[in-house]
């Protein structure tokens, strides 16, 4: 190029020769070229410069000459961190080179640019160089800052290390900013993530603030979704009390801007701070809008972990850890206990009767209790080094540095507080719970042992009466491997039909005919021999066996009353006693209706015999099941009357058509006055309500005559028979229940 070499001539004129040479043309046409450009002699000093070089630097062509490049955009003051022998290097290069390089403007704002140098000889021989300069700041601001933002996810570090490296990042380009990001906690208070410019004590000032009632520029971009300037914080009353803690660091103006999700709910802000009072340049607005996409990603991300991570280790409806999470807590504890010598409680905790809230107030009644509960050990057991929710309604709570006399208060007031009523929709509940307590050292030096003991403890707890706390001991060991080798064998039993009925014969004493017979499942056991009802029945309806059992029961009842009467045998009605479980099968009259009509028998010749727990029982579910057992005309008796809280006008209200009086009152009916005075009672309530009463346990003839002169009709007991095998009842009713063999010493007289 024809470009003579000359000394800096700041008088000179700007514009080039306006006559019509090649030279002239050629200058004409490097002035106006849109890209930067700058003409530079053999001693790095700049002679010219285009339009180009002025609108992207500042610099007019006058106040450019005479200067060396990497002096005028090294900014100024001079960044003392910056090393341009690099550009140097490339000006002295004898071949065409290209570097890109963070420049600055007059006015000190940070440009990356792409710098190629092209070395060439003028008219006169001598070397000049010229520089074409393109700004690449945009595309420089998404490389770098995404590069290092997702490089660092990448490397799955911190969010608080991530956030930390964006805004030294953000800070590097531009000197000018301190960068701080702050993020939404469950608390809806906005967090510091990161502010590296900020020292330790002013961070902790201003983190944990709330976005409805802070002042300030973040809390108010969080409140109203979008970015707002602070541009003098010492005289804006935006700022509140928080201009004391920013003036003192030099900063005078503030820009935040809301981080958004996908779904534009509010993840955090982004802010930053300036030592001048001003607004934001059009590379900080590049830098917010690019910053702004990483912080929502990288915060995103950060949710979805933590989301994973609470599922994994976290139960989702109570916010308490889970079965996982309580092992990794429980062993930290464990070991502390361990190496400082100290006792440790398990308190295994599980609600009583919660299945009936679930079955007839449904699922969201249940779960709205769970949380009910889960409030209620939070506020008893503050000191609590663990609460966890196991699964469904079983909580464990650890307490570290506790003993026997400690754990059995902290047992005593939660038995309190849990039994306080709550309301649920419209119903009130009054939750009760079992705990199951185990010690370490003493019952176990691990986590699976001591949850164990704790746990059979709490069943101890249940068959003791519910409502109530139990220690662990060892001969609960024993009775729970028994219970495991029983439990076993109980389903071997139902699987391999090693269950029989036997049935006693309910006899009308005022004319000494047969009122029906009542079922009662027997068990022999080919090697543990004769298995009590009162050891098996309860375990099946702890195992969950109970349903088959009871439909088993109900099946093979009806099957052999059938049976009698094929025979020509007349027995008018056979008695199934049913668990308060199965009424909370909403499937059980239907069930009834096809074994009813798989047996040919008609409705009322089956009697189902139910607790007096089930009639207080008053959930839905329990009496819509014994309203539609009713309505199919199968009839309804209450077994054990007496022995519960009986509600007279609870009862007056449900279908039953028989009260049979608990044994316990026949037993002490010759020796207890009040016990007479009660059994009177119960018969004129039976009479009252025309409801039909059995007397339960007679086994003596004077127990037979002081019911008879109370007027009670119906009996059985051992006076008449025992229960019996089906065949021996046949045999027993063709020899008794003929009244030729009715002579006057007869019992039955």
């Amino acid at each position: 190029m024809a470009l003579q070499h000359r000394a800096p001539d700041h008088s000179a004129p700007s514009d080039p020769p306006q006559n019509g040479t090649t030279a002239q043309l050629l200058a004409l046409g490097f002035d106006k070229a849109p890209t930067a450009a700058v003409i530079i002699d053999a001693g790095h000093l700049i002679l010219h410069v285009n339009a180009g070089f002025s609108h992207l630097f500042g610099w007019h062509p006058e106040e450019a000459r005479g200067h060396t490049l990497d002096g005028l955009l090294s900014g100024f003051p001079r960044d003392p961190q910056r090393n341009d022998n690099d550009i140097r290097d490339m000006l002295a290069s004898s071949q065409p080179t290209q570097a890109e390089k963070l420049l600055y403007d007059r006015h000190g704002q940070t440009l990356w640019c792409k710098l190629s140098i092209t070395p060439a000889t003028g008219d006169n021989g001598e070397r000049i160089v010229i520089g074409a300069i393109t700004d690449i700041t945009h595309g420089k601001i998404h490389e770098v800052l995404r590069s290092r933002v997702l490089q660092a996810m990448v490397e799955e570090k911190d969010i608080h290390e991530t956030m930390k490296l964006l805004c030294l990042e953000i800070q590097r380009i531009a000197p000018s900013i301190s960068a701080t990001v702050m993020h939404v906690d469950d608390k809806e208070q906005l967090c510091l993530l990161a502010s590296p410019d900020f020292p330790q004590e002013c961070a902790r000032e201003l983190d944990a603030i709330s976005i409805d009632s802070s002042p300030g520029s973040c809390a108010t971009a969080a409140s109203l979704g979008k970015p707002v300037l602070i541009a003098d914080i010492e005289h804006d009353p935006c700022m509140g009390n928080i201009r004391d803690r920013l003036l003192p660091l030099g900063y005078k103006a503030c820009w935040s801007s809301p981080i958004k999700a996908r779904d534009s709910h509010l993840l955090g802000v982004l802010t930053f701070y300036y030592r001048q009072c001003q607004g934001p340049s059009k590379l900080h607005e590049q830098l917010a809008a690019v910053s702004l996409d990483l912080c929502a990603l990288a915060l995103e991300r950060e949710e979805h972990c933590t989301h994973i991570h609470r599922l994994a280790y976290y139960d989702d409806l109570t916010g308490l850890p889970n079965r996982s999470m309580l092992r990794t807590q429980a062993e930290h504890a464990l070991a502390q206990a361990n190496r400082n010598g100290e006792q440790l409680a398990v308190l295994f905790v599980d609600l009583d009767r919660f299945k009936h809230v679930n079955d007839s107030l449904g699922h969201p009644a249940g779960d709205t209790l769970l949380r009910i509960v889960t409030r209620r050990l939070h506020e008893t057991v503050r000191g609590a080094d663990i609460i966890s929710r196991l699964s469904g309604d079983e909580f464990v709570i650890m307490i570290s540095k506790c003993n026997r006399e400690r754990a059995t208060e902290l047992a005593k007031r939660l038995l309190t507080v849990l039994a306080a009523p709550c309301q649920i929709d419209e119903h009130t509940l009054s939750p009760a719970a079992s705990i199951g307590i185990s010690m370490f050292p003493d019952n176990g030096r691990d986590t699976e042992t001591l949850l164990n003991h704790a746990d059979m403890a709490m069943y101890q707890a249940k068959n003791q009466g519910r409502a109530r706390f139990s220690f662990f001991s060892s001969e609960m060991n024993r009775i729970a491997r028994d219970r495991i080798v029983l439990e076993a064998a109980l389903r071997d039993a139902l699987d391999n039909q090693q269950l029989e009925l036997h049935y006693q014969p309910q006899i009308n004493i005022e004319n000494l005919q047969l009122h029906g017979v009542e079922a009662l499942v027997r068990w022999h056991h080919p090697y543990f021999g004769k298995i009590e009802p009162l050891r098996f029945i309860p375990l099946a309806e702890e195992s969950g066996l109970i349903s088959r059992l009871s439909l088993w029961a109900l099946r093979q009842a009806c099957h052999q009353l059938a049976q009698w009467r094929r025979n020509g045998l007349n027995v008018p009605a056979v008695s199934v006693n049913l668990s308060p479980n199965d009424f909370h099968n909403l499937d059980l009259p239907r069930q009834l209706d096809a074994i009813l009509r798989a047996n040919a028998l008609a409705p009322s010749d089956l009697v189902v015999e139910i607790t007096e727990s089930v009639v207080m029982d008053g959930t839905p579910s329990t009496l819509q099941t014994i309203n539609d057992i009713h309505a199919l005309g199968v009839r309804l008796a209450i077994d054990d009357f007496g022995t519960g809280y009986s509600n007279l006008g609870y009862l007056r209200r449900l279908p039953v058509s028989e009260l049979k009086l608990d044994q316990s009152f026949v037993q002490e009916l010759e020796s207890d006055h009040a016990t007479r005075a009660l059994t009177n009672a119960v018969m004129h309530i039976g009479d009252s309500m025309e409801l039909t009463v059995i007397a339960e346990g007679v086994e003596q003839p004077t127990q037979r005559n002081l019911l008879k002169a109370q007027g009670y009709q119906i009996v059985q007991g051992f006076l008449y028979s025992p229960a019996l095998p089906a065949a021996q009842l046949e045999n027993w009713i063709v020899e008794n229940l003929s009244f030729t063999q009715w002579g006057e010493n007869s019992l039955f007289r």
